[in-house]
């Protein structure tokens, strides 16, 4: 009960910084689009951004549009790649400074290192300006030996914070062209790259806190008394389901872990985004390290009726609900990742996963205190017979509550899995 009260509160707090992260403004898309020009932005949705070009001959004519929203001093550029990862790579830059003047750069992306200026001709800035919130930079990349026009390339799109004249690491994972582009053509270009390694971590990550441990630790917390008398290879059957489902949430996360990162090769650094979402590689490290600590400590656990086994009981739920707390909020965060490239009602459909689990719990615990232990007590009280009398009905006496309980199983069972298929659909497919 402490874990679900704990993680809906915490969301109430999440989704203030949810909303205030979301507010954003818009402009319209250039009429010439798909006309004389070619165009990638997200303007299906209400543009924020939007990259334009046409083919000059001797060189390729761009315009990049930003919305600065409240922001004073930003930068916004465009990459050049022959694959959807950064490095040696051709940028531009345009950066909106404090003065109000707007100045434009050509660099060298090498890796996650900042990019290594270029002198030279090749860029010519044609216009700059703020309209409103709105940063508009214009300016012909001229075709040569060393930047080749004419070859298709990913088209990248980022921007950040300005720190004075040095330039911050970029606030968002960058957009990157679902697939090359011809700047010769007016291809009309939206979305953005799958990231699957970032997809595939999300995944995981889902099944193992929404689907597996969400059924697992409502078994471990309610259903021991449950077929008391059954066993499923040579063991109770709530504890090998309960082992088995949290046998598959410590696969699930130390695949993500490797996973992402493989995807990021090395440590993910959100630059100036917002605080909440910085937080999101560090719980995560926490979450992995608690998920492989708590079986390990389950392995070494004293006997049922050693004295020490109150202690390990103890320890194994502390570390467990940590765990479960740290990886739900982890997800609220990871899905609010431009890399994740989730939509935004995904989170309400982790809220109402929230909600659903913590009035599973309370109707669970109710009918715990309510009914199975008060009519556990009135029949040890009043249910009398004499000795002598053979006990025909014991073989079919179904304790009280326990007809109940195993309908709310089914259904539970039933509900986290629309709930974990609906988030990952959203997440996956988006």
């Amino acid at each position: 009960m402490l874990t679900m009260w704990t993680i809906t509160s915490l969301c109430f707090l999440f989704f203030g910084q949810f909303v205030q992260s979301q507010a954003a403004g818009q402009f319209s898309q250039d009429p010439e689009c798909g006309k004389t020009r070619g165009c990638y932005s997200d303007c299906a949705s209400g543009c924020t951004y939007e990259v334009t070009w046409k083919d000059m001959g001797s060189s390729v004519a761009f315009t990049m549009k930003f919305d600065l929203g409240s922001d004073t001093s930003r930068w916004t550029a465009i990459g050049l790649s022959q694959d959807v990862k950064m490095g040696n790579d051709e940028v531009v830059e345009c950066h909106k400074e404090l003065s109000g003047a707007v100045k434009m750069y050509r660099s060298q992306n090498t890796g996650k290192r900042p990019p290594t200026p270029l002198a030279g001709t090749d860029l010519q800035p044609t216009q700059g300006s703020v309209d409103g919130s709105v940063l508009l930079c214009g300016f012909n990349l001229l075709k040569s030996a060393s930047l080749n026009l004419d070859v298709d390339s990913y088209l990248f799109f980022a921007n950040g914070a300005l720190s004075g004249p040095d330039k911050r690491k970029h606030s968002t994972t960058p957009k990157i062209s679902p697939s090359v582009v011809d700047f010769q053509s007016v291809q009309v270009i939206g979305g953005s790259a799958v990231q699957i390694l970032i997809k595939v971590h999300g995944l995981l990550m889902i099944a193992a806190w929404v689907f597996f441990a969400s059924v697992g630790v409502v078994l471990a917390r309610y259903y021991k008394p449950v077929w008391a008398d059954r066993k499923l290879l040579g063991e109770k059957v709530w504890f090998q389901i309960h082992r088995f489902l949290m046998v598959m949430t410590l696969l699930c996360v130390v695949a993500a872990f490797v996973v992402i990162f493989v995807q990021v090769e090395g440590w993910s650094d959100f630059g100036d985004a917002d605080d909440f979402k910085k937080a999101h590689p560090y719980m995560g490290v926490i979450v992995t390290a608690l998920t492989i600590m708590n079986p390990l400590m389950a392995l070494f656990r004293p006997h049922p009726d050693d004295k020490n086994r109150i202690i390990f009981n103890w320890a194994h739920w502390f570390v467990g609900t940590t765990a479960r707390i740290l990886a739900v909020i982890t997800i609220f965060i990871g899905v609010t990742l431009s890399g994740a490239d989730a939509p935004e009602y995904v989170v309400y459909i982790l809220a109402a996963y929230t909600a659903y689990q913590l009035f599973i719990e309370l109707v669970l615990e109710f009918h715990e205190c309510f009914v199975v232990r008060a009519n556990s007590n009135r029949e040890s009280v009043y249910e009398m017979k004499k000795v002598s009398e053979p006990d025909q009905s014991s073989s079919a006496v179904v304790p009280r509550g326990e007809p109940f309980k195993k309908v709310a199983i089914g259904l539970h069972t039933l509900m986290i899995l629309g709930f974990t298929l609906a988030i990952m659909i959203s997440v996956g497919i988006n």
